[in-house]
């Protein structure tokens, strides 16, 4: 349970790599926190354009921020892992160079965890991709069920969510996912608690840092806090590596290619064959659930994956229209080696024969489907996660107090002014009085 510390620490820590254009707009959503026991760390992996500099700028201007490198080179993974060793003991939130905080983020973290005595919070986190990314608008896209914002918060039971991921094996769409990578924040005592259980004190030990984080850590509680309103954003710029592996784009390529290759060094679980890394939602989701399992001790609990499942999940991933068309073949590939794995290459075989692959595009403008509304940036001069952090927050702070007593209060007192503005009040004074 967490401590009645009245303003513990927190600390962001942000992994960056050649990312100086975004991680300015990042910065800036860091600085504006109101909170003072802060630190925003970035930890820079060698990068080959201005990010110092963009870094010690921020710094000059705001104490809180202060610029650390790992060396050259040495991968998102190992970043990351260097990033979270410079963390004092408190609270840790990590954030992409392209990502944000949104206004008073921090402190309203802090209220909710005092407020439940969690040690672990999540937040359902809107997305703002800038213009260029996956279409030539930026977009903001925000959570909303059936079209209306929700305010609130609840205690998740962290069995119940193991069981869902590994039933679904989706942790990027599960909006109640504790990952502390952008859309969650958690104790550093959970932290070091999961580093006890790995054989080189390691906290990441997975191909990726971002899901494994959300599974393992629900592992170490009972239960967590979940606040409907977000305090962070995702961003989604032309450098994110998981953009340019699925693009068709040579450069794009290019960009994602060390990423991939240093991810690629370290193998899938040996019940997904042991193959190398792959960017299937699914896979991913089932490579989290298996390392965290085998960690020592590792408190916690899910059903058996159905194999089944997760080849018709993974295909219906690649049959989405999103992969270039060799990334396909050679996600086929790592697919029908677990399927030979799991003896189920004949039913791979047909699922394969009988699939057939959609010509679904991104969505682009401005459009509303049962849980997310999608805002044209461009069209709306929100142009950075900067932009988009305010426009969110104070979505999320006015929409979901609009209801038909707000809208008839308005009314009512708009006919009110104007009817008291029509009546005939007292007379002015006489000429003999205001001209003694």
């Amino acid at each position: 349970m967490l401590n009645q510390d009245k303003n513990p620490r927190f600390t962001v820590i942000i992994p960056a790599k050649d990312r100086a254009e975004y991680l300015h707009h990042t910065l800036r959503t860091c600085s504006l926190q109101d909170y003072d026991n802060l630190e925003i760390i970035v930890s820079d992996d060698g990068s080959t354009d201005n990010t110092r500099e963009v870094v010690e700028e921020a710094a000059r201007k705001d104490q809180r921020v202060r610029y650390v490198s790992p060396g050259v080179g040495v991968g998102m993974l190992d970043n990351f892992e260097f990033a979270l060793d410079q963390v004092k003991p408190g609270f840790v939130i990590a954030l992409g160079g392209d990502d944000g905080l949104l206004p008073y983020g921090i402190s309203d973290m802090r209220d909710i965890l005092q407020n439940t005595g969690q040690e672990l919070l999540a937040w359902p986190t809107p997305a703002f991709f800038y213009a260029k990314t996956k279409m030539e608008t930026g977009q903001l896209i925000l959570h909303a069920k059936r079209g209306r914002f929700q305010s609130g918060q609840r205690i998740i039971q962290s069995q119940e969510f193991l069981e869902k991921q590994a039933n679904n094996l989706s942790y990027v769409s599960d909006i109640e996912s504790p990952m502390f990578y952008v859309k969650g924040v958690t104790s550093t005592k959970l932290v070091e608690k999961v580093r006890s259980r790995s054989a080189d004190g390691r906290f990441y030990v997975c191909a990726t840092p971002d899901g494994f984080s959300g599974i393992v850590l629900a592992g170490e509680v009972n239960t967590y806090a979940f606040s409907e309103k977000p305090f962070s954003i995702h961003g989604v710029s032309p450098t994110s590596a998981g953009v340019g592996y699925l693009s068709n784009d040579d450069k794009a390529k290019k960009q994602s290619e060390d990423f991939f290759r240093k991810a690629s060094l370290k193998p899938m679980h040996a019940e997904l064959a042991a193959q190398p890394y792959s960017p299937l939602i699914t896979l991913m989701t089932a490579d989290y659930l298996l390392t965290a399992r085998d960690l020592p001790g590792w408190p916690g609990r899910f059903s058996p994956i159905d194999y089944r499942y997760l080849l018709l999940n993974s295909l219906a991933e690649l049959g989405d229209g999103l992969f270039a068309e060799d990334r396909v073949a050679r996600e086929l590939i790592i697919l029908q080696r677990i399927a030979e794995h799991h003896n189920l290459c004949e039913f791979f075989r047909q699922k394969v024969k009988s699939r057939r692959r959609n010509l679904r595009k991104t969505l682009e403008g401005n459009a509303i489907s049962p849980n997310r509304i999608y805002i044209n940036g461009s069209q709306f001069g929100i142009h950075n996660v900067f932009d988009a952090g305010y426009v969110a927050h104070y979505m999320h702070q006015i929409a979901p107090k609009l209801n038909i007593s707000t809208f008839w209060n308005m009314l009512t007192n708009s006919l009110g002014y104007r009817l008291r503005s029509l009546s005939m009040g007292a007379r002015f004074p006489a000429e003999s009085e205001w001209l003694k």
